[in-house]
């Protein structure tokens, strides 16, 4: 009986896939607080395009990191497949923008592979190893490196901002 608990456990679905501009990716179901449809937006000053501002999510105030522009693909309007992922980054939490959720899958079903690093840009976009699943190779993220520009944003930018809200 023990056995059969310690096999299923390693099988738990523990990354979701996403889709970004036709490419597929996964984050870690441990570091996810929620899936939502887009909120409002609060554009705020800032040097990097691919944060988009803040929003007002559950009395959290959270940095939106748009994925397409991330990786340096044009923006796109949003469909009715576009979700954003919360993702608790330690003592913050962060939205990340994604064309499409797919599915949920166990990484111990599938052997982790090595990415080669293509250029410079290749730690700053967070890929941090892959899998194949469903017949396509999947981009493991590395949620923390996703979160990194965001929280500088939000540490810097808005710590004044909400102490003088009414």
């Amino acid at each position: 009986m023990g056995g059969g608990r310690a096999y299923s456990a390693t099988l738990a679905k523990d990354l979701v896939r996403v889709e970004v501009g036709g490419v597929f990716y996964a984050l870690e179901v441990g570091r996810i607080r929620e899936i939502v449809n887009p909120l409002p937006i609060i554009e705020l000053p800032r040097e990097q395009e691919f944060i988009l501002g803040v929003s007002d999510y559950r009395e959290d105030v959270v940095a939106v990191v748009d994925l397409r522009r991330f990786f340096g693909l044009s923006p796109e309007e949003p469909s009715r497949r576009t979700k954003w992922i919360i993702l608790d980054a330690g003592d913050r939490l962060v939205g990340v923008v994604v064309d499409a959720v797919l599915d949920v899958f166990s990484s111990a079903e599938h052997r982790e592979r090595r990415v080669p690093v293509l250029d410079e840009r290749h730690l700053d976009r967070g890929i941090a190893s892959a899998y194949r699943h469903d017949d396509h190779l999947v981009f493991l993220l590395d949620a923390t490196r996703l979160a990194e520009p965001a929280l500088r944003i939000v540490s810097e930018e808005l710590s004044y901002l909400v102490s003088e809200a009414p």
